[in-house]
């Protein structure tokens, strides 16, 4: 499915519409990023051969392993909100497929921490460098100022949807 064929316009039957002409023309916008956004990771998905909690969790270990804090099988789970169990599998199918190493705590020898592969993490950067490159190039065309604008909407538009996201606090409206 295309992306003009998710959506010919920015009004959706189940949604508030924008006040006014340039608010339904930002959201139409923002809904054609959104679609972008979406091919552009299915086809990340793809190159990787990895399932979408997979990938998300290879990015999470690669993060914390720039850094050098690399995480526990525990606090993966935490991270991905996962049980135990689930990402016990989740880390047997990374590690069967080379891109994680399961190690002793540097601290704690009884513990296990995870490092990802030099493979894993140049896998990540190929696969996800097409969504990553035009993105900061289109950020270093703005001006200072565009850039503080859409750092502040973008924040606020992220910290909105993830309290509406939250568990027990989104409502539904009363139909």
């Amino acid at each position: 499915m295309g992306t003009d064929d998710r959506t010919s316009s920015s009004q959706h039957l189940y949604a508030a519409q924008p006040r006014t002409a340039a608010g339904a023309a930002a959201l139409a916008s923002l809904q054609s990023l959104s679609d972008s956004i979406h091919d552009a990771d299915e086809g990340a998905l793809r190159a990787l051969q990895m399932r979408p909690i997979d990938a998300l969790a290879l990015m999470h270990l690669v993060d914390a392993g720039r850094v050098e804090r690399f995480l526990s099988p525990t606090d993966l789970a935490l991270r991905l909100r996962l049980s135990t169990a689930g990402v016990t599998k989740l880390v047997d199918r990374l590690f069967r497929d080379g891109r994680v190493e399961r190690r002793p705590h540097v601290h704690d020898r009884r513990r296990v921490v995870l490092v990802p592969t030099v493979a894993a993490s140049e896998d990540l950067a190929r696969a996800y460098g097409h969504i990553h490159t035009p993105v900061t190039a289109v950020i270093d065309e703005l001006s200072d100022d565009e850039a503080a604008v859409v750092g502040r909407f973008a924040a606020r538009l992220a910290d909105a949807l993830r309290r509406e996201n939250t568990p027990g606090t989104a409502t539904l409206p009363p139909v």
